[in-house]
């Protein structure tokens, strides 16, 4: 019996030999993969990560060098610059506009005075009286005066009201384009043709500033 049988065995489990049977384990080669692939994804994820910040930085900092145009810089080759409202090409002209001149003061021939002076200025003068909405022995009407007009008349009332400066424009219900002049106790002049002219033209265009680089 050999000395590695137990006892009670009798021999009937009996190790021969020199060689025992042993256990392997085998290697699993799969965590190593998808350790692998975690890996590799992370990297990815961060180094896109990295460009995406990176380019969006640089955008920001070209946006900020670029200055936009002024609106008063000039338009572009082949592109047609916007008409600013209220410049003289968009406004009637004088010889288009009928004037009434009234007096709503008591010195006597400041109406028909103030109209020769519209006429000489290309005005189509229409009635010149007394003002008909003064009632009788009533006080002048205090200040420079009022520019009365309709809806129609708005427009050819800022042409009027640029020669008549300091006065009040006063809306009111008729239908024509007609304008009438009051003329009130402070009165004294019309204002120059040159002032005139200046308040109607449009302000000057801001200078063009160039844009960055880039941009």
């Amino acid at each position: 019996m050999s000395m590695l049988t137990p006892r009670g065995m009798r021999g009937q489990y009996k190790i021969t030999g020199k060689l025992y049977p042993r256990m392997t384990r085998r290697r699993r080669k799969w965590p190593i993969i998808v350790a692998c692939l975690v890996a590799l994804a992370v990297l990815s994820t961060g180094a896109w990560a990295v460009y995406h910040y990176t380019a969006d930085d640089k955008n920001t900092a070209a946006g900020k060098q670029c200055t936009p145009a002024p609106s008063g810089s000039p338009a572009a080759p082949g592109t047609q610059a916007a008409v600013v409202p209220g410049t003289p090409g968009d406004l009637p002209a004088a010889n288009t506009i009928t004037v009434n001149v009234y007096n709503a003061t008591d010195r006597t021939g400041l109406a028909k005075s103030v109209a020769d002076e519209l006429k000489a200025r290309g005005f189509v003068i229409g009635t010149v009286a007394n003002d008909p909405l003064r009632q009788p022995k009533t006080p002048a009407m205090p200040g420079p005066g009022q520019i009365r007009a309709g809806i129609p008349g708005k427009t050819p009332s800022s042409v009027v009201g640029a020669h008549a400066a300091g006065m009040q424009p006063v809306e009111d219900a008729r239908t024509d384009a007609s304008v009438d002049v009051v003329l009130g106790e402070t009165f004294q002049a019309l204002a120059a043709p040159d002032a005139a002219a200046a308040a109607l033209a449009p302000p000057a265009p801001a200078p063009a500033t160039s844009a960055a680089p880039g941009c």
